[in-house]
């Protein structure tokens, strides 16, 4: 009597599949996609993991939990939440990655316009990006991504997983729309001209409470003058004799 085959993959109870993914993502070290996570199962769908999913962040925040589940690089990775990245970061006795406003600019030339090469954002910037595009790469942000069809076939750049990563994206189509960019720099620009001129009449203010008033500095003889606490005493005058 041959043995019927194992459908208990097909019957996970949702409590389950929850179980399986959470077990899954404590072990990965990296974002897991929904297909490798599919790819588990037989029988299940998107929807039953989006729901697997939703159950487990619900489940950690209604607990208190110091981690969730965060969305990035196209998968699903477990996370403490930003408000503890102090304490780690000192537990840990590291600094996040710090990038300079050149790496800052470089980086935000290529998320926009990859694949780019070189020369197109070097003409961009206007100044040599070699090194910059160097750094960038030992952090692995950006990659090599094949050669253009242009004279010469130059290097293309466009950026990596671990740029998702690093800025807590889904995927590129979460870098702010043009418009959206545009706005965000006024917006800085604004408040950047406001700090300027409420220093400027912060340090008009102090200076007119540090310089004399008017009529002390023309020595104004209308001017009250400073009280001291040594008053000379008046000398009484002799009554002059009656006349005969």
């Amino acid at each position: 009597m041959s043995e019927a085959p194992d459908h208990e993959e097909e019957q996970l109870a949702p409590e389950n599949l929850r179980q399986i993914v959470e077990a899954v993502l404590v072990s990965a070290e990296a974002p897991v996609t929904p297909g490798r996570l599919l790819a588990l199962f037989d029988g299940l769908n998107g929807k039953h993991l989006r729901e697997a999913i939703d159950a487990l962040k619900t489940q950690y925040e209604d607990s208190g939990n110091a981690f969730t589940i965060a969305e990035v690089a196209g998968g699903f990775q477990l996370a403490t939440r930003a408000e503890y990245g102090p304490w780690l970061r000192k537990f840990h006795d590291r600094n996040p990655v710090r990038l300079s406003q050149a790496a800052l600019e470089t980086l935000a030339i290529v998320a926009f316009k990859q694949p780019i090469t070189r020369a197109e954002l070097d003409a961009v910037r206007g100044v040599n990006s070699g090194g910059v595009l160097n750094t960038l790469m030992e952090l692995n942000l950006i990659r090599l991504a094949g050669r253009s069809e242009t004279v010469g076939k130059p290097m293309l750049f466009a950026t990596t997983k671990e740029f998702l990563v690093h800025f807590g994206l889904k995927s590129l189509a979460d870098l702010p729309k043009p418009r959206e960019l545009q706005e965000l720099l006024a917006a800085g620009e604004q408040q950047a001209l406001a700090r300027e001129q409420q220093a400027q009449t912060d340090l008009r203010a102090d200076e007119v409470l540090a310089s004399p008033s008017p009529a002390a500095a023309a020595g104004d003889p209308g001017a009250a003058a400073p009280e001291t606490d040594d008053e000379t005493p008046s000398v009484p005058q002799e009554e002059a004799p009656p006349r005969a």
